[in-house]
C-alpha cells in the first residue's frame, strides 16, 4: 500500500475519533470506571466520558467479537426498558459503537486491512485465533472479526446500532459507514452459508442473530437471500425436530436461547411461532428450582460466596460463578418480557440472585437488586411464580418426539425442598459425553450433596484426557470394570479400544422409565438401560426421594454372557472432599462429607451420609479425582463386589442430609437396611420406611 493512502487512513482514524487534531492527552480514571454502569442519569461530564470510553475502547489491541458485547446489549436493554429516559447511557452507547467498529474499521483501514475487517462471523477456514481471508492474507481473531464464534455478539451490534440510528445518534457519515462495514460482512469472502453449522445448536443461533437482523435492517446487503434460506433451514431444523440437541445447559444453553429469542424477534416468529419458543422454554425451565444451588449434566455452577457484587449490579453479575454469569438470568428476563410469563420471570430471579429463602424471605440488600434489575415487570405489576413442579420424566422434544430425556424428582421447587435429577438421554452433543444414566444434581434445603462430573467427561485429544475426572468412574452410577483393573480406576482409557464402556453402546429403555410423588411429599423415579457394559447387560435403578431429603438408590444389574466371570460392579458417588480423611479402602460402609455448595440462605454447614448396604462381599474404598475441567475435583466414594453373565446382582445406597450438630456417626447408626431374596429393597432412617420393589414402593412414618 503506498503512503498517501496510509496518510490519509490514519487522518480519517482522527477524524472519527475526535471530530478534530487529537490530542494524546490521558482521561481521569473515574471517567473509564464501571463500564457499563447501571445508571447514567446526573453525569454532568457525560461528552467527556462518551469521548474517553471511544478513545479507550479503539485504543485495545484486541476486543472480544462475542462474549464482550453483550454487556453493551444489556446496558441498551436498561435504556429502552426504562423508557428511553437516561439520554446519557444513549450517548454511552454510541461512544461503543463508535470506538468498537467505526472507529475499529478506521484503524484497519489505516494498516491497510479495512476490507478484512467483518462484524458478523465468518466460515473462512482457519482455528481459534486465525482464518485464512480469500487472497491469503490471515484474518486475526478479535481484531479483524471474531472468528467463527464473533458471530455471538452480533446481534448485540445491531441492535444497539438500530437504537442509535432510531434516536438519530449518528451522522449522516456514519450511517453510510456502518452500512459500507455491515454489506462487507456479508460478502461471499467472509461466509458462506451452506458452510458451518446447518442445524439447531449454539453455534447457528448464537451467530445467527445479527445475522437475521442485519437483513432486516439492510434488505439489500450482499447474500441477503442466502442468508435467509440459511435462517430458514436452521429454524426448520429446530422445528423439525421440535428442539435442540445441545443437551449441557451451561455454558453454551444460554447462547442458544438468547441466539433463538434474536432470530425469533428479527424474523417475525416471536408470535408465530411461540408454541415451539414456548416448548423450548419450558423445557429450559425445568432444569431449575428454587434451591439456591444447581447442578448440572457436565458442568458446575457453584454460587458466589459474597452476594455483594450480584446486589452492586444485578444486570452484569450473576448468581452464579459461570462463564458470562449474568447472560442466563437475562434469557429468561426477555423471554419473560415477551411472553409476560410470570414463571419465567421467577426463572431469571432465581438465576439472577439466587432466589428467596423458605417462606419468600429476602434482605433488603436482595430485594433492592430485585427492582433494579426487574423494575420493567415491577411497573406493570407482574410477578414471579413458582411452577408447580413435582416429579417427571422431562421430554426432549416435547411437542414431536416426546423422548425421556430426565427424571426430576421433588415435592415442588421450592426453597429447601429435596430435589434429584437423572440424565437418561444415550445420544450425545458435541458438546456432553457419555452422561447417561448419571445423578447430575442432589440438593436439600439450600444444600448441594451431590453435583456434576465436569465438563467434557471422558473426551480425549489424541490419547490426552482433556477433564472431568479420569473417565467413567467420574460419574454418579453404576460402574462395571474388569478384574484387571483396580476398581474404579482404568489406567488404560487411551481411546476407543477399552472394555465395555457405555459409550454409544447403551440403549435406554424408555418404557421402565417412572416419576412420580406420593401424598407424604415423598419422589419415586425408575430408569433402565440394556447392553449397559457388554451386549445383553442390564442395568435398572429405583430411587425414593423422602420428604426429609434422603436418597435410597436400588440397583439391579444383570450382566451379559460376554463379561463371563471376569468383571466387577458397584454403585459409585462422588462426595466433597472433607479435611483430615485419607482416601483409600475402607472396613466402614459409610462415609460422611459437607455439602459441595450453600444457597446464600442457608448458614448451616449441613453434611451428607452415604451408606451402603453391606452383604458381607462388598468391598469399599474412596479415592481424590485427579483434575476437573470447570467442578471443583472431588472424592470418588463407591463399593464393588465381583459379578457374573447372568446372575442378578442387587447394591443399595442411601444418602441421608444432615445439620451440622448431628455426628455422621449418629446419623449412621440410624441407617438400617436390607434386601431380600425376591429383591425388595428396605431402609430405615430415624424412623422412615422406605420399600422399593420392582413394581411398588412406599414410604411409612
Amino acid at each position: 500500500m503506498n503512503c498517501t493512502i496510509r496518510i490519509s487512513s490514519l487522518l480519517l482514524l482522527g477524524v472519527l475519533l475526535t471530530g478534530r487534531p487529537a490530542v494524546a492527552e490521558a482521561p481521569s480514571p473515574e471517567l473509564l470506571a464501571g463500564h457499563p454502569r447501571f445508571s447514567y442519569e446526573g453525569v454532568k461530564n457525560i461528552a467527556e466520558m462518551e469521548e474517553a470510553l471511544r478513545k479507550s475502547l479503539v485504543a485495545h489491541e484486541r476486543y472480544s467479537f462475542s462474549r464482550s458485547w453483550w454487556k453493551w446489549d444489556r446496558l441498551r436493554a436498561r435504556f429502552v426498558d426504562g423508557g428511553r429516559k437516561d439520554r446519557n447511557a444513549l450517548r454511552i452507547l454510541r461512544a461503543v459503537l463508535r470506538g468498537l467498529i467505526l472507529d475499529w474499521y478506521a484503524k484497519a483501514e489505516a494498516k491497510g486491512e479495512g476490507d478484512m475487517f467483518y462484524i458478523f462471523f465468518t466460515t473462512n477456514s482457519g482455528n481459534k485465533v486465525a482464518r485464512k481471508a480469500e487472497d491469503g492474507r490471515t484474518l486475526q481473531r478479535d481484531f479483524h472479526g471474531g472468528g467463527y464464534h464473533g458471530g455471538w455478539g452480533s446481534a448485540s451490534r445491531m441492535r444497539i446500532y438500530e437504537e442509535l440510528s432510531r434516536q438519530k445518534m449518528l451522522t449522516p457519515a456514519e450511517e453510510k459507514l456502518f452500512r459500507k462495514i455491515v454489506h462487507q460482512s456479508l460478502e461471499p469472502r467472509f461466509l458462506d452459508f451452506k458452510k458451518g453449522a446447518q442445524s439447531a445448536n449454539n453455534h447457528s443461533y448464537g451467530n445467527g442473530g445479527g445475522v437475521a437482523l442485519a437483513v432486516k435492517l439492510f434488505p439489500g446487503a450482499p447474500q441477503a437471500g442466502a442468508a435467509r434460506a440459511w435462517l430458514d433451514r436452521i429454524w426448520a431444523s429446530l422445528s423439525d425436530f421440535g428442539d435442540w440437541k445441545e443437551w449441557n445447559y451451561y455454558p453454551y444453553g444460554p447462547i442458544f436461547l438468547h441466539g433463538l429469542l434474536d432470530v425469533a424477534e428479527a424474523t417475525g416468529r416471536i408470535e408465530s411461532d411461540k408454541v415451539l419458543i414456548n416448548a423450548v422454554g419450558r423445557r429450559a425451565l425445568a432444569f431449575i428450582h428454587g434451591g439456591g444451588v444447581r447442578g448440572n449434566p457436565n458442568s458446575g455452577a457453584r454460587g458466589r460466596e459474597d452476594q455483594s457484587a450480584v446486589y452492586a449490579d444485578p444486570w452484569n453479575v450473576g448468581y452464579y460463578q459461570v462463564e458470562t454469569s449474568s447472560r442466563d438470568g437475562n434469557f429468561w428476563y426477555r423471554l419473560a418480557q415477551h411472553y409476560k410469563d410470570p414463571e419465567y420471570l421467577w426463572a431469571a430471579e432465581q438465576v439472577a440472585l439466587g432466589g428467596r429463602a423458605p417462606g419468600g424471605v429476602a434482605s433488603p440488600e436482595y430485594l433492592d437488586a430485585y427492582r433494579r434489575r426487574f423494575g420493567w415487570f415491577v411497573e406493570r405489576g407482574i410477578e414471579p411464580r413458582e411452577p408447580v413442579g413435582g416429579s417427571a420424566i422431562g421430554l426432549l422434544s416435547p411437542l414431536k418426539r416426546k423422548i425421556p430425556e430426565r427424571i426430576y424428582l421433588n415435592p415442588g421447587l421450592g426453597a429447601g425442598k429435596p430435589f434429584a435429577a437423572f440424565f437418561l438421554y444415550q445420544e450425545k452433543s458435541g458438546h456432553l459425553d457419555n452422561v447417561a444414566g448419571h445423578l447430575y444434581e442432589y440438593s436439600f434445603k439450600g444444600a448441594k450433596l451431590l453435583h456434576s462430573s465436569g465438563k467434557y467427561n471422558n473426551v480425549y485429544s489424541g490419547d490426552t484426557l482433556r477433564g472431568g475426572g479420569t473417565g467413567e468412574e467420574s460419574l454418579d452410577l453404576l460402574l462395571a470394570l474388569h478384574k484387571r483393573h483396580a476398581f474404579p480406576l482404568h489406567p488404560d482409557r487411551k481411546g476407543d479400544e477399552r472394555d465395555f464402556m457405555r459409550r454409544g453402546s447403551i440403549r435406554h429403555l424408555a418404557g421402565l422409565a417412572r416419576a412420580e410423588n406420593n401424598k407424604t411429599a415423598d419422589s419415586f423415579g425408575q430408569f433402565g438401560y440394556e447392553h449397559y457394559y457388554g451386549k445383553g447387560s442390564r442395568w435398572t435403578r429405583r430411587v425414593v426421594l423422602t420428604a426429609e431429603g434422603c436418597l435410597v438408590v436400588a440397583d439391579e444389574y444383570v450382566p451379559g454372557k460376554s463379561l463371563g466371570s471376569d468383571y466387577q460392579a458397584g454403585p459409585v458417588w462422588h462426595l466433597a472432599p472433607k479435611a483430615g480423611v485419607v482416601p483409600g479402602r475402607s472396613e466402614s460402609n459409610w462415609f460422611a462429607a459437607p455439602a459441595f455448595d450453600r444457597a446464600w440462605w442457608q448458614k448451616d454447614a449441613i453434611g451428607v451420609l452415604l451408606f451402603f448396604h453391606d452383604d458381607g462381599v462388598l468391598q469399599y474404598g474412596s479415592l481424590k479425582q485427579t483434575h476437573s475441567q470447570d467442578t471443583d475435583p472431588n472424592v470418588t466414594v463407591f463399593a464393588f463386589r465381583p459379578v457374573k453373565a447372568g446372575e442378578r446382582e442387587r447394591f443399595l445406597s442411601v444418602l441421608v442430609p444432615h445439620a451440622s450438630n448431628s455426628p455422621a456417626a449418629g446419623v449412621a447408626a440410624k441407617v438400617q437396611t436390607s434386601i431380600t431374596k425376591e429383591g425388595v429393597f428396605k431402609a430405615t432412617i430415624a424412623g422412615a420406611r422406605i420399600r422399593i420393589g420392582a413394581g411398588s414402593w412406599s414410604v411409612e412414618r
